[in-house]
């Protein structure tokens, strides 16, 4: 098993990093983060093997690699789902989410219909001590609207997150489109 692996970025894209480690290039899939080529990065990292392919998931902290882990146990979710739901949601909010059974927030995340949203809230809402949940730092409402705006994953969670979930959602929306615009 491959639990970490510290070394130079080389190559980056939306879904993965290139890092040299000794002269061989490991890609890793990862939560969308840019980081300046060159620079020493350190990624705890989870390993899947599959018939036809050997797939690394690289997380910056420990907890993320936790919870993905969490969470590729449940039936009908698989690692990308998993990375899918840790780029949109921060760890605070997921645990918030999955504790409160909110299977509408669960079903934003690209891979996840209403069962297996439904799967993954009754199936982990026990699972999930030792995790800090936070009080309503990202709206499910803003996020949905921005996803229906055509928004990508990447680009809603700094968004949503900078702006107050208290607001009513045509305030939020308006916040966000002007944080956008900058």
């Amino acid at each position: 098993m491959i639990s970490q692996i510290t070394g130079t970025l080389i190559e980056q894209n939306e879904k993965e990093v290139v890092i040299d480690v000794g002269g061989i290039g490991y890609s890793i899939a990862t939560i969308p983060t840019f980081f300046p080529v060159g620079a020493t990065l350190t990624f705890y990292t989870h390993l899947v093997i599959k018939d036809d392919a050997h797939e690394l998931y690289g997380f910056q902290t420990k907890d993320e690699r936790a919870l993905f882990r969490i969470l590729i146990g449940v039936s009908g979710v698989g690692p990308k789902t998993a990375l899918h739901m840790l780029s949109l949601y921060t760890i605070g909010d997921i645990v918030r989410i999955i504790r409160r059974g909110d299977a509408k927030a669960i079903a934003l995340v690209p891979g996840i219909g209403k069962k297996t949203a439904e799967k993954v809230a009754i199936d982990l809402k026990d699972k999930l001590d030792g995790f800090v949940a936070t009080e309503g730092s990202i709206s499910v409402d803003l996020v949905e609207a921005l996803l229906s705006l055509g928004y990508k994953e990447q680009q809603i969670r700094p968004i949503a997150s900078a702006i107050d979930a208290t607001l009513p959602i045509e305030k939020q929306i308006t916040e966000a489109l002007k944080v956008i615009q900058k």
